[in-house]
């Protein structure tokens, strides 16, 4: 025996509701009403305001004895996606309360949760999740409740449009370039004050988003743009919006408005594009069609110039006729799709529930009532295998808790030196180095600080000889006077040690010489200006230094005296020289450091 169901969606702008009559496999639809929600006094859409004119159409037309399905307004519910290392829907309905932590900007005590374990993606886990504040739902339900209405269901706009809107989508064009993703048809229900986005793939909806920017948005342009009041600016959109889109010729006023609503339109448009990526990125799905619901979706070449800015091929998102959806045909379902959403839910079963108290009051024509002979003759059949099931599934368990046990000894091998597989005795492991102290994991300076010790020990000793004046060679091998090898000074003129004060430094050093005898020639192994030394590449990590350096062609022992001297640093514990090569006439080699410096001493060894 077929019942009837009412679906009611609670807009911002419109409420919508939509009676079905449902049997045991088919729907069919019987009546779509809707009705615009009147502005409170401050001018503001309201739920409480949506809620009365919900309740309103439902006593005058009769259907207030009906079970109903509700779907809640765009922009109350959050979502998100989550990903799991097992594809088990069990397993994952008791791992989301754990996951879903941490994952919205309140806690986890106030938001109604449900989620829908996503099939059909190259990913091995994966559910949906959708939150909305208690308050909300407690809202709506008793106020719906006060009216005397048996609640079957209460929903968010995404799911409630993937409950109908299940075509599939068309394939990657080119199946090389999709690396392997999984196509999905993007609907979007532009709404009044928010859009609603999901992603519809194979086997159904993937991942869901809400948008802030809707239809209101574009009537503020239009006011803010031709100074009218918000009614004149609503009346202009509906009867004369327009946006440029491919073959349109558009000129004079009808040019400048397309202008206006394109830019108020923008930020939808690069959010789109943002989510194609993510769900390119993240989910591994590729957006081969986007289909367009809603009332905001009405204006004039809306398709077409989503499309040009998209990319991605753009059509009007409609439910399907088929054998288990019956009458959709013939009506326009722009604005009542959701609402058609949410009757199938409530006489069906919905994606997400949110409504906890669902199915806990009696009512007239109760659906388990009715369908209680079916549902005893599946009951023996699925006794009558029950017995076979439940020997394979003991055995996969054994399988399964096998596979634990190994990945249990190898991970607490890896992290504690020996297999632990007694629950109690890994406890009392973590337990005792929960508390511990651990400061000694912070790191004490950074990789800055590092960097500055390894330039200190590796620069030459003493001040930079001075250029060489032309004519005046300073090679070695080639002397000055009395066979001496010749100094320079700071302005570049041959001097002969101790030649006076204009040719000496500090401490009656020649000016410009170096301050050892070490800066020419080596300091015990230590680098020289001649070695033109440069650190082209320098990466720190925690444990391991990998440094690319360069040196003059002619200083071919310079790797190794960098080596030493690197050394000389205390946190520093080996240093692996690698192969040299030729480059721009300069010698490069790389080096390989293992030290501890970010969490010990930087002094330098005498």
């Amino acid at each position: 025996m077929a019942q009837k169901f009412i679906g009611l969606d609670l807009g911002t702008h419109e409420v919508k509701a939509v009676l079905v009559s449902a049997g045991l496999r088919t729907v069919q639809v019987l009546e779509v009403h809707e009705e615009a929600v009147v502005r409170g006094p401050q001018g503001d859409d309201s739920l409480e305001a949506a809620i009365e004119v919900a309740a309103s159409v439902l006593r005058k037309r009769g259907w207030n004895h009906y079970p109903v399905g509700v779907v809640l307004p765009g922009g109350v519910g959050s979502y998100r996606v989550l990903r799991f290392p097992f594809g088990d829907p069990r397993r994952i309905a008791q791992a989301i309360a754990f996951e879903v932590e941490g994952q919205f900007p309140v806690p986890v005590e106030q938001l109604a949760l449900d989620h829908l374990v996503v099939s059909g993606t190259r990913n091995l886990g994966q559910a949906l999740v959708a939150a909305v504040r208690k308050e909300v739902i407690e809202r709506v339900s008793v106020a719906l409740e006060a009216e005397k209405l048996d609640i079957k269901s209460i929903t968010v706009p995404p799911l409630a449009l993937a409950q109908v809107l299940d075509a599939p989508a068309p394939a990657v064009a080119d199946p090389a370039a999709a690396e392997g993703r999984i196509p999905v048809a993007l609907v979007i229900d532009v709404g009044h004050r928010n859009s609603e986005l999901v992603a519809v793939g194979p086997k159904g909806p993937v991942a869901a988003r809400s948008l802030r920017r809707g239809g209101f948005h574009v009537t503020r342009a239009i006011e803010s743009a031709y100074r009218l009041d918000a009614p004149a600016a609503e009346a202009k959109k509906q009867h004369e919006g327009v946006l440029p889109h491919p073959g349109a010729t558009l000129g004079g006023d009808e040019a400048r408005l397309a202008a206006v609503i394109a830019k108020a339109f923008e930020p939808l448009i690069r959010e789109i594009e943002h989510t194609r990526l993510w769900l390119r990125a993240e989910v591994g799905c590729e957006v081969t069609v986007i289909r367009l619901v809603g009332g905001g979706s009405g204006i004039r070449g809306l398709a077409g110039y989503l499309g040009e800015q998209t990319g991605v091929a753009v059509e009007e998102a409609r439910p399907r006729e088929s054998s288990t959806l019956k009458k959709v045909e013939g009506r326009d379902w722009s604005g009542a799709t959701a609402a058609l959403g949410a009757a199938v839910a409530a006489s069906r079963r919905p994606l997400i529930q949110l409504y906890k108290d669902a199915g806990s009051r009696g009512s007239e024509g109760n659906w388990l009532a009715e369908r209680m002979s079916t549902l005893a003759a599946i009951g023996i059949a699925v006794l009558a295998f029950g017995a076979l099931d439940t020997f394979a599934k003991l055995k996969a368990y054994e399988l399964e808790e096998e596979a634990y046990a190994g990945e249990l000894a190898a991970s607490t091998k890896a992290v504690f030196g020996e297999e632990i597989l007694d629950v109690g005795d890994l406890e009392a492991k973590l337990r005792a180095v929960e508390g511990g102290d651990i400061t000694s994991l912070v790191a004490s300076r950074s990789a800055l600080d590092v960097l500055s010790a390894m330039i200190k020990v590796s620069s030459p000793k003493g001040p930079k000889p001075a250029m060489p004046a032309p004519g005046v060679e300073g090679e070695e091998g080639e002397e000055g006077a009395e066979g001496q090898p010749p100094t320079l000074t700071a302005f570049g003129a041959a001097a002969t040690p101790g030649a006076g004060p204009t040719g000496t430094g500090p401490e009656g050093e020649p000016a410009g010489a170096p301050a050892a005898a070490g800066a020419a020639s080596g300091d015990a192994g230590g680098i020289t200006w001649d070695d033109e030394l440069v650190f082209d590449q320098v990466e720190i990590r925690a444990r391991k230094i990998e440094l690319t350096a360069s040196a003059s062609a002619s200083r071919l022992s310079a790797q190794s005296r960098l080596k030493r001297r690197l050394m000389t640093i205390s946190c520093v514990s080996n240093v692996q020289e690698g192969k040299a090569r030729d480059a721009n006439d300069r010698k490069v080699f790389e080096m390989s450091i293992e030290h501890d410096c970010l969490f010990q001493s930087l002094e330098e060894e005498a």
